[in-house]
């Protein structure tokens, strides 16, 4: 597993756990997995290998928030 550095610019890529399991299996037109651009923040408190990222907003307006995610849903990303 890697480890991350705060300002690491990533790409979080998570299942979407608000579909029912049904859909998931039919394979309905709506995303079974979410992605998004963020950047570490640092380790989080929930355990080893967990890592806060900061959300980046849509068009670049300030910050999200900021989440705890498993270091397994998450990928580096280049800056631009």
């Amino acid at each position: 597993m890697r480890e991350w550095k705060p300002g690491d610019l990533v790409t979080v890529v998570t299942v979407n756990r608000g579909l029912p399991i049904w859909q998931l299996r039919k394979g309905s037109k709506r995303q079974d997995a979410l992605e998004w651009a963020g950047e570490i923040a640092g380790p989080s408190l929930v355990g080893p290998g967990w890592w806060n990222v900061r959300r980046e907003s849509p068009k670049g307006r300030g910050r999200g928030g900021v989440y705890a995610v498993p270091g397994s849903e998450i990928k580096p990303r280049k800056r631009r």
